[in-house]
């Protein structure tokens, strides 16, 4: 999966919204936002490390260790996230993954974002 598919298939969720908090267009971030209460999560980072697109997302604490543990060198501890963040976070190497799998990994970082937010449906 490409990094320009997976940001659609991102953005393709309710209330998803992209964002670039860094400098340049190479770090994207997807977000999700409660229109109630103004607060966001993100929910995918999508950018390149060492010539490797990846993407950043989010599990349980169980689910993050276990998919380490099975794909090691393809999913590891998330890239650049705070220490109290990693056992949650974690990154993969698109080009290494398929495409199946990486939806999943969207799919639950975004439910893993609604039910922080609160959000319904």
């Amino acid at each position: 999966m490409n990094k320009e598919h997976l940001i659609e298939y991102c953005l393709s969720k309710s209330g998803a919204y992209l964002d670039f908090p860094f400098a340049g267009d190479d770090y994207a971030v997807i977000k999700l936002k409660n229109e109630k209460t103004q607060k966001y999560r993100i929910f995918a980072e999508v950018f390149v490390l060492y010539n490797q697109n990846m993407l950043t997302f989010s599990t349980d604490s169980e689910l993050a260790v276990i998919l380490r543990n099975q794909y090691p060198d393809i999913v590891i501890k998330g890239y650049h996230c705070p220490p109290v963040q990693a056992k949650y976070k974690s990154s993969v190497y698109l080009d290494k993954m398929n495409e199946e799998m990486i939806k999943k990994f969207i799919d639950c970082s975004y439910a893993i974002a609604k039910q922080k937010l609160k959000i319904q449906q």
